[in-house]
């Protein structure tokens, strides 16, 4: 039995009492690029990574959920048959919403306790919630006698955090999270929800520093932008009814419209538009190792975030500044959502550790702040074990 299912099985008995029948495991994420083009239904660059959520659980027969988060030394009980969708999410609604996502999807769930151990930083911009949303679909089809394939799982996952949690989220973190491949980044296209394994150079490691500012994807912040963007393609879709989605827009397109729609709004698409760019060509650098290259889309994609989309802060634009001039980085941005959380850093191997040194003095050097500073490799996707036979 694998290491980490035997941790779950130790913390449900410790939790709970006697054995649990069956445990979870989901990464976390980290996006190389391809920043807020995920609801656009273009194309994103991440990796599942190897700080991971757990969850361990036993059925119970009388369609009740007891929830147990170790993170926060709290538990939540609800009658599955009772769930509906609440007027604000906690945390409590994102470890319900899987399953009422299984309810809904007809997978019946019999009732179970279940203890989560959340390994992924909450509101770093690593996919905490994504981490835990497909750990906990996982374990709730295993509940149910059904052995989904990893893509169903990332699809109810989402189904949950758009559904239940109410946040406009593409498919970007849960399918990195269910689908990762170790070593590997997947090119994602949020259209079909396809994608291609792409391998990282084994010359270069990847480096998350958090800003120490947490971030809420459920905030107005996150929506208003989709909502500018819509004012836009409104605009757009009259003048090319061809134009489903950002997606499908160009920049001759684009420019020749930008007197008709709000600047902002011209503003917000420009990101998506040159950021779906960029993915695609980042994709090539990385099959090439082409550090050059590389360093020059994440530089051009941080800049669009912080000024066209708005989503950057002083604290992970200074991570950014500081990376950059130290010795092995390839390239530096934000990841994630933005409005905090962390950066993602391309870094010559054999110069990690002494770049994580570095980047942490620097960081707390401009702005008083300690940070954490540390390798992440991409790692695979969503894991389900049997711990014992169901009765």
């Amino acid at each position: 039995m694998a290491t980490w299912a035997q941790q779950a099985a130790r913390e449900f008995t410790d939790a709970f009492g006697g054995e649990a029948a069956f445990a979870a495991d989901a990464g976390g994420r980290v996006n190389l690029i391809g920043e807020h083009t995920d609801y656009h239904e273009g194309f994103v660059f991440p990796a599942a990574i190897d700080l991971r959520t757990r969850v361990a659980a036993r059925p119970r027969t009388d369609g009740v959920l007891r929830i147990r988060s170790l993170n926060l030394s709290e538990e939540v009980e609800a009658v599955l048959a009772d769930l509906v969708p609440p007027p604000v999410a906690d945390w409590r609604a994102y470890v319900l919403g899987p399953f009422w996502a299984l309810r809904e999807a007809g997978i019946a769930v019999p009732g179970a306790d279940i203890v989560v151990n959340g390994g992924v930083p909450f509101g770093g911009g690593l996919s905490s919630s994504a981490s835990i949303e497909v750990a906990l679909v996982a374990v709730g089809a295993a509940l149910a006698g059904r052995d989904l394939p990893a893509i169903e799982i990332a699809r109810l996952a989402r189904r949950a955090e758009n559904g239940f949690c109410n946040v406009p989220c593409g498919a970007m973190d849960q399918m990195a999270s269910a689908c990762g491949k170790e070593g590997h980044a997947l090119l994602l296209d949020c259209r079909t929800l396809t994608f291609e394994t792409v391998p990282m150079p084994a010359a270069w490691v990847l480096v998350v520093a958090d800003s120490g500012v947490r971030h809420a994807v459920a905030g107005p912040e996150y929506a208003n932008r989709q909502k500018e963007c819509a004012q836009g393609m409104a605009v757009v879709r009259a003048a090319f009814p061809d134009v489903a989605m950002a997606r499908d827009l160009t920049m001759e397109r684009l420019d020749g419209l930008k007197a008709r729609m709000p600047e902002v709004s011209y503003r917000r698409l420009r990101h998506a538009v040159t950021e779906n760019d960029r993915c695609l060509a980042a994709r090539d650098a990385l099959v090439r190792g082409d550090g050059a290259t590389l360093g020059r889309l994440l530089a051009g994609s941080h800049e669009s975030l912080a000024r066209d989309y708005e989503v950057s802060c002083a604290e992970l634009d200074i991570l950014v500044a500081a990376a950059v001039g130290i010795r092995g980085c390839v390239g530096a941005r934000l990841t994630g959502a933005g409005f905090g959380g962390n950066t993602v850093n391309v870094v010559e191997a054999g110069e990690a550790a002494a770049f994580c040194d570095a980047l942490a003095r620097a960081y707390h050097d401009r702005t008083g702040r300690p940070t954490t500073v540390r390798v992440v490799r991409p790692a695979a996707g969503v894991s389900v074990t049997c711990l014992r036979p169901m009765q």
